[in-house]
């Protein structure tokens, strides 16, 4: 019997790899065959490609996690899985997201694996006081976030919240009290003990303007971005966490190492200027389930060498704007603003190769000697792809 399950798993595999190749070669035939001089290398860099959808992913992950059960006859995963419940408001929030660029939230959320099994053997098997413990986790929480060590003050909370067996968890959103246009999401735990707690994730979404914030800088959920449900556009706050960790070739590299997540180019243009070393970098291409592009401003002491260099401080910033097209579509727009990293990902339902995008962006330099070194670095590039024009001491650059 269990021979004949694994015949039956390879069989399937067979079925699943061979309908994925019939498929691309029904595309290319039918598409050879509708007219001969359409080149579909040329025909995917004009329309793009769909996106892999959260809906695509779990019919994919779905069927290898049945193959999987049929080899070894355990599940891949736990079979429960965590109960969440997500209430009206911010579903049709996920909805919405998910018509425009099927990246489904409430659908992953619903997926996520039952992870209680370890708290609760351990709690059963040492028969702790889940609430005591919790309350003393929390002390030390509290403790290590008053001395400004939010790593440790993370660790102690997480592990004070999973101790406690989590039964269920609601995301609902409320009525800001002094703006009745925006909603503020929380979170609401239930633990096996009876005790329940509300947390506030860091998310407010303005049903007006179709921002999506968090009340610091931080952005989001402390992810670094902010949202505009209008525009379906993702962009990083100048106080993001990442302006912490600078710039190297090892960051591209690294996401050159994943192209199924990432897939762009980049342009690097350095320079000295007021006993400094500048180097401004522009990218475009694809960010995992967006199109977009970024313009960032990197110095460092002359002294130095190696690839690293620091992100602007305030002082070094520059009055920038951006602007990412498909042709003559418009994708991303932003600035101009007072910035070290203007950067804008679009959110939609097609995937744009990189050299199929154009970048459009400005540059405000601080005085001559700042816009002279810029113009020459860009000339020098060994590349020749960038033209600009000058406008006073503003850069116009096209790429």
């Amino acid at each position: 019997m269990r021979v004949f399950k694994k015949v039956i798993a390879v069989f399937m595999s067979l079925i699943i790899a061979l309908s994925a190749s019939i498929s691309v070669s029904a595309f290319s035939v039918d598409s050879h065959n509708s007219n001969n001089s359409i080149n579909i290398k040329q025909l995917l860099i004009d329309e793009g490609v769909p996106v892999f959808t959260t809906k695509d992913f779990y019919n994919i992950f779905n069927v290898i996690k049945s193959v999987f059960r049929l080899v070894t006859g355990t599940w891949m995963l736990p079979e429960q899985n965590f109960n969440v419940t997500v209430d009206v408001f911010l579903t049709e929030v996920s909805s919405y997201i998910a018509e425009k660029s099927g990246l489904d939230f409430v659908q992953i959320l619903n997926n996520l694996p039952e992870t209680n099994q370890l708290a609760d053997f351990i709690t059963n098997t040492f028969e702790i006081d889940t609430a005591e413990f919790r309350t003393q986790m929390y002390i030390k929480r509290d403790e290590y976030n008053s001395q400004g060590n939010t790593a440790l003050s993370a660790v102690y909370g997480i592990i004070g919240m999973y101790m406690s067996v989590i039964e269920k968890c609601e995301i609902y959103a409320e009525q800001s009290e002094s703006n009745p246009a925006v909603y503020e999401a929380y979170i609401r735990l239930t633990y096996k003990d009876g005790g329940q707690e509300t947390f506030y994730p860091g998310l407010l979404i303005n049903t007006e303007t179709g921002e999506c914030s968090n009340v610091g800088t931080d952005g989001i959920v402390g992810s670094g971005f902010n949202m505009n449900l209008s525009e379906m556009t993702v962009y990083a706050t100048i106080d993001c966490w990442m302006r912490n960790f600078g710039f190297c070739l090892f960051y591209d590299f690294a996401a050159s190492s994943m192209p199924v997540f990432f897939n762009y180019r980049t342009r690097r243009f350095k320079f000295d200027y007021n006993g400094m070393e500048y180097m401004i970098q522009i990218w475009k291409g694809n960010y995992t389930v967006a199109n977009g592009g970024e313009v960032g401003v990197y110095c460092r002491d002359k002294s130095k060498s190696g690839s690293y260099y620091d992100c602007a401080n305030d002082e070094q910033m520059l009055n920038m704007s951006m602007q990412i097209l498909h042709g003559d579509k418009i994708l991303v727009d932003e600035g101009p603003m007072m910035h070290w990293w203007v950067n804008g990902f679009n959110l939609s339902d097609r995937m744009y190769f990189p050299e199929s995008l154009t970048m459009k962006f400005s540059i405000e330099m601080t005085d001559e000697e700042m816009l002279r070194a810029f113009c020459e670095s860009i000339d020098n590039h060994y590349m020749n792809d960038v033209t600009y024009s000058i406008d006073g001491l503003t850069v116009n650059v096209v790429w």
